[in-house]
Order: structure tokens, then sequence, then C-alpha cells
């Protein structure tokens, strides 16, 4: 009896122990899942692409496929097409072939246009010019071209010739250039050097992998010329390299501090990023100038900076894009851009905005976990959660009216500069006088300009029916007294933005006539985030109040 029950025993534990033997793991059920609905997507692709009642282009209708399943995940999970992925290069290196141009649409025409020949680029010393007009590149017409469409056909292997024609403002016939490309460098830091004696201010516009080196060489040149405090501007920085992330805190945090960590779906994907090297720039007071349009790397930067209380942040809200992507290549060229990891700050804050999309009709949706909203610094100063970087200190950006953003639209205060220094090609300042304002306000009289206030449209539809019922002549006079009273509106509305209007010439010409450093120049003591940045910095006593107060202050 004894053996017939320790056989049974034995018998129910090999059959227990076989179960659990051949139950599937949740990762066997994963690859079985994927398996299975692989051959349905196949299945399915093939049915239509034979039987479909009228022909489908094969590489077309999987491409339609991929971008179906791509469009229910994140909005930077994205299939690369093989001419492509030359630009992902160019984002890790800086680098690429090129003549060395800024280039946009212009005009009620669209035409494409110089922006701006970067400096000692190959276009600079041909002759390129801001405002110059591109009617073709070798024999190849412009007309409709996107500035990607252009960026095409001007980059190219370096020592390899392009020929571009351009149209001038004040020649009457097109100038044909004859550019030899070579490698070009994108600045990460296209701007250093000191706003006043021992306050230093680096723009810093990507995080390639040069940007940790161009720092080094600006932090240490301002360093032996007596820099004691630093603005570092994150503005309109869209990101880049993680890695170049973690090295640029690497130069304003202390050894030691985990200035990031990278969460992901599985155990190779998360990380935490400790520096091991003593910073650069440890003991310089800092202000770090983010904006709406800081985003990945510099909300890393930005977040690091405030959450280990090493400086104090000064603007406007990030934008929130906290996902880390690898990028997975094929051998067919093609390469995969994809999400799998997510950002937070050290004090545990997801840089991520969590809803993608805003609304509930995709597959993706932030984890619950993830929607604290109540976090630390290091000093016990409040910092909210939620995606992006709140600033310690909230300086908005002013909006123009509708006058300023009308002629933002037009492109008018470029098209103005451009005219101008062609009528007076021996300029050599920057100042806006009030008599080049005046010429500026005749200028858009001369050129038709749209700029009309409110109440113009009601007026010509007032017109129109007017004259449809016969009574133009008798309607006269009282149409031309509202007439007048809208015209005396819109002189008031330049007049209201006149500060604006000067602002935006003077920053325009200073590019025209020294590029980059010359624009950046100009917003020195004009920009109320930088003029912000300086009242904190100044006062060292008020600058240790902000990373010490537990209610940071704010901008009104």
């Amino acid at each position: 009896m004894k053996t017939r029950l320790t056989s049974l025993v034995l018998a129910i534990f090999l059959t227990v122990g076989a179960a659990y033997a051949t139950k599937p793991s949740p990762q066997d059920s994963l690859y079985e899942q994927i398996r299975d609905n692989i051959g349905l997507f196949g299945d399915v692709y093939r049915e239509i692409a034979l039987r479909y009642v009228d022909s489908v282009n094969p590489q077309e209708f999987m491409r339609a496929g991929i971008r179906g399943m791509l469009s229910t995940l994140d909005p930077y999970t994205v299939f690369i097409e093989a001419d492509e992925t030359e630009d992902l290069d160019l984002i890790t290196t800086g680098l690429y072939g090129g003549v060395g141009i800024e280039i946009g649409i212009r005009g009620e025409d669209k035409i494409l246009t110089v922006i701006s020949p970067m400096d000692d680029s190959p276009a600079q010393r041909v002759g390129i010019r801001s405002g110059d007009r591109i009617l073709r590149i070798d024999t190849v017409s412009t007309t409709g071209f996107t500035t990607s469409d252009a960026a095409k056909y001007l980059r190219g292997a370096p020592g390899t010739q392009v020929t571009v024609v351009v149209e001038r403002t004040g020649l009457s016939e097109p100038l044909e250039f004859v550019i030899t490309r070579r490698q070009i460098e994108l600045k990460d830091v296209p701007y250093y050097g000191f706003i006043e004696p021992g306050l230093g201010y680096i723009k810093l516009s990507h995080f390639s992998r040069r940007a940790p080196v161009e720092l080094d060489e600006a932090l240490r040149e301002m360093a032996n010329d007596g820099m004691q405090r630093l603005i570092l501007d994150l503005r309109g920085n869209p990101g880049g390299l993680l890695s170049s992330a973690v090295a640029v805190t690497q130069r304003f945090c202390a050894k030691g501090e985990t200035v990031l960590s990278v969460r992901g779906r599985s155990d190779e994907s998360t990380q935490e990023f400790t520096l091991s090297d003593e910073p650069l720039a440890g003991d310089v007071a800092l202000a770090v100038l983010v904006d709406g349009g800081s985003a990945s790397a510099s909300e890393i930067v930005a977040g690091a900076v405030q959450d280990l209380d090493r400086g104090v942040v000064i603007g406007e809200p990030t934008f929130g894009k906290g996902l880390v992507q690898s990028v997975v290549s094929f051998e067919t060229g093609e390469a995969l851009k994809l999400t799998t990891a997510k950002y937070f700050t050290p004090s545990g804050r997801l840089i991520q905005r969590v809803d993608y999309f805003h609304d509930q009709d995709h597959v993706v949706i932030g984890s619950l976990d993830e929607t604290q909203q109540h976090f630390a610094t290091r000093n016990g100063r409040p910092v909210e959660g939620g995606g992006g970087i709140t600033p310690d200190i909230e300086v908005p950006t002013p909006q123009p009216g509708p006058l300023g953003v009308e002629m933002w639209r037009q492109g008018s205060f470029f098209d103005f500069v451009n005219d101008y220094i062609a009528r007076h090609p021996t300029i050599t300042s920057a100042d806006v006088s009030n008599a080049m304002l005046s010429e500026f306000r005749a200028w858009l009289d001369s050129t038709h300009s749209h700029y009309d206030v409110e109440g113009f449209s009601e007026l010509d539809t007032l017109r129109r029916v007017i004259e449809d019922a016969g009574l133009a002549d008798s309607l006269a006079e009282t149409l031309a007294e509202i007439q007048d009273v809208l015209d005396v509106r819109r002189e008031q509305d330049f007049a209201d933005e006149a500060d604006f209007i000067r602002t935006s010439l003077e920053r325009e010409l200073a590019g025209n006539l020294f590029g980059t450093r010359g624009r950046i120049e100009s917003s020195f003591h004009g920009d109320p985030v930088i003029v912000r940045a300086l009242s904190v910095l100044a006062d060292s006593s008020n600058y240790k109040k902000v990373l010490t107060v537990a209610a940071a202050a704010k901008a009104d």
C-alpha cells in the first residue's frame, strides 16, 4: 500500500512538473502571437496585391501598411526610406557635403530664397547673399521646390560642383555661381561670448556628437577671460543624441550625480546615467533659458540642472519630448527609428507628455504610474510632473499684434532689409533710425503689402453690395469716411507696434550684415528672457534665493 501511494504521489509530481515544464512562457506566447499575425498580414497583403479589382503597386502598398501600423504608436516612431537616412547621419554627426546655406520659402509666389549663407561656407565665399532668390540649381528650375527638394540638389560629395542661378534685388539680370561643395559642419554652438565682463553667453542649438567638444572650447576660452556667470540658451533646441545631453550636463554638475534615468520595457533599455568626471564649469552661476521649442536632450539638461538645484531655469515651459529612439537599419537601406524607452529627470519626473495624441483612438497611452504630478528638487523646491520642464522663473515671449504677425507671415522684415541694403550698399550699422522706420512704412505701401485691420474686408463686401444695388454714387462719401477711419486705425496699429517693428528690423539687419553673431548680439538687451537672466545673475543673493526658497519666484 505504501509503495502504491508513493508511486501515485510521484506520478502526480511528475505530471505537475511536466505541465510546468511545458507551459509556455510569456515570451513564447508573444513570439507565437507575432508569428500568427505576421502570417495573417502576409495573407491579406498577398490576396489584395494579386486579386484586387485594380492593379496595386506592391512596394507602395507595403509602405502604406507600415505607415498604418506606425500611426497607432507615438509620433517619433517612423519608417525612414533609404534616400532619407542621410538626415540621421546629419543629426548624429552635424556633418554633410554641401554648399552651406540656410534656405526658406518666401513671398506670395513661394520662391526658394537664401535666408543666410553660413560663415566661411562655399556659398558665402563665392558671393551668395541673404535674400538671393534661387531660380535654378544646375539645369533644374526650382519652381515649386520645397526646401527638402532643394537640399537634395545642393548636397553632394565634397569636391563636386553645383551651379546656382539667383535673382538679386537691385539687379536686372540673374547671377550665376559655380560652387564647389565641401564638408559642411553644422555648429552645435553657433555663438559664445560675453554680454558684459564676467557674464558669458552660450547658444547651444543642437546635440550632435560635436556638442560637448564645442561647448568645452567655449567654456575654456571664457574661463580664461574671467567668466563667473553664464547664460546657457537652449531655446529652440530640438535635441539630438542622449550621450551628448549627458556630456553637456557633465560640464556643469558634480561628479557622482545621477542626472538621468532611462526606463524601457526590457532590462536592456533601462539605465541610469551617473557623471564620472569633475565638471568643467561647476562653480559658475548658471541660468538656463528654455521655451516651447526646447525638446528632448534640451529637457534632459534643463531638468537635471533644475532638479539638482545647479542653476536657475528661465523662460517658457518646454516641449515635453522624453522618448528614447533607437535606429534599426535594414539590409535594403531603409531604417526604423523606434521608441524604446522614456526619459526621467533626477527627481523622477517623466519628461514626455503622457497624452501622445490627446485622444483615445490610438494604441499607445502613458502608464498610470507615470502621471504623478508633484516632485521636489534636492533643496526641496516643488516641481511639477506631467511632461516638459516648467521654468523656475517664467518669462513669456512677447507676442506681436495682428500687424506684426502679418508682417512676419509675409516676410516683410526680411524683404525690406534686403531691399534697403541693395539701395544702401555702404551701410555698416544695424541700428534702426526713425528715418529707416518711416522708410519701412512707406515701403509697405509701395509694395502693396497686405496688413489690413479688422473692418477692411467687411468694407470691401459692403462696396460690392452697394455697387450691385446701384447706390455707389450716392453713398461714395460715406464709404470714403469709413475708409478714412480704417486708415487711421491702421496707422495707429503701426505706431502701437513700433517697438516690435524696430526690434525685428534690427535683428534682420544685424543678421544680414554680420551673420549669426550679429543676429544674436542684437538681442542681448531687448530680449526679455535674457534681460531677466541678467538681473537674476547680477544679484548673487537673489540667485541663491531662487534655488532655496520653497516657492520659486515667478515673473509677472
